[in-house]
């Protein structure tokens, strides 16, 4: 692995192939789960308009599985989300809402897609929409509907679908929603696909949008995890993303402002899932003193400051200062 340094930028050089797993299901499946009535707003303003999200939202995850069990036994996991929701009409009438998060390419995913439609509708008698959200580069021909035609016999099941490749980055930016970002750092991990450097600018872009905007504080920190797990860099980089992103947000007028700590494990959760103390006690003295190192380095903290920042006393700090100048 080989540091160079361009036009003031620091890249890192990484051997051919490098490749991070992303558990791409697992984060949009927490996300929707988190910030629910934006997802709805978002994908199916249309349904937005007759919920009444007074009433409590039920996941049915573990039902849907029951239904399907039978059918994906082996080599599927079932990571699709069932969403029982309360109408505005005053009555005791609910539909469900089938969300699918396709990042991989399916021949026969219109299929699948049908096969969950009639299973739930038999097992449940509600009405039902259903969407399909295509992360991915390739879709099948049949991406927005099944069709069944045997000896007369037909059948054409339709859903609705959104395809992140297609969306715009301007019409992105244009919205106010939070899946707005969510479905930028979609296109932005596409676009990146292994190059890292590319992608730690992508990230370093949308940590700032998400900061620009009037979030509130659970939408943010949904935002800011869901970001901070579909964009993942090598230990290396990430270590600079991190430091960088505590010298940037924890400024000294902020830190009175906020009570410097507070903020500091604050930001730490919302990117992470964690608090930077929790962190701190997980992580060995010789990570904990390259941060700093790094933080001195950069000469825009002073040492009380660090020491706020990682939650350290200011002696560590000052340990590690002397040994930078030997």
């Amino acid at each position: 692995m080989i540091k160079f340094l361009e036009q003031n930028q620091t890249y890192i050089r990484l051997p051919k192939h490098t490749h991070l797993p992303i558990d791409y299901d697992t984060q949009w499946k927490e996300i929707i789960t988190s910030l629910f009535q934006d997802f709805i707003a978002f994908f199916l303003p249309k349904a937005f308009n007759l919920i009444d999200f007074s009433f409590p939202i039920e996941f049915l995850e573990q039902e849907l599985h029951q239904i399907l069990s039978d059918k994906y036994k082996k080599g599927k996991v079932i990571n699709d989300k069932l969403v029982k929701v309360y109408l505005k009409d005053g009555q005791e009438k609910w539909i469900l809402i089938h969300i699918e998060v396709q990042s991989s390419y399916e021949s026969d995913f219109s299929e699948r897609m049908f096969t969950y439609f009639y299973r739930i509708y038999d097992r449940y008698q509600k009405q039902i929409t259903a969407i399909a959200i295509y992360t991915g580069d390739k879709l099948p021909s049949s991406y927005d509907k099944y069709e069944y035609k045997f000896l007369g016999t037909e059948n054409i099941y339709k859903f609705n679908t959104y395809k992140i490749k297609s969306v715009s980055e301007k019409e992105l930016l244009q919205s106010s929603n939070p899946f707005a970002l969510v479905v930028l750092a979609s296109k932005y991990l596409l676009s990146s696909q292994e190059d890292y450097n590319k992608r730690y600018k992508f990230k370093h872009r949308l940590i700032a949008l998400s900061r620009e905007r009037d979030y509130k504080d659970h939408q943010i920190i949904s935002l800011l995890r869901f970001i901070d797990l579909l964009l993942k860099l090598p230990k290396e980089l990430e270590l600079k993303f991190e430091t960088e992103l505590i010298e940037k947000y924890i400024k000294p007028k902020e830190m009175v402002l906020r009570k410097s700590d507070r903020f500091a494990n604050q930001l730490h959760l919302a990117l992470y899932g964690e608090t930077l103390a929790e962190k701190i006690k997980k992580e060995t003295i010789m990570e904990k003193t390259l941060i700093v190192r790094n933080l001195l380095l950069l000469n825009k903290l002073t040492i009380s400051q660090i020491a706020d920042a990682i939650n350290e006393t200011i002696d560590f700090v000052e340990k590690v200062k002397e040994k930078l100048k030997k």
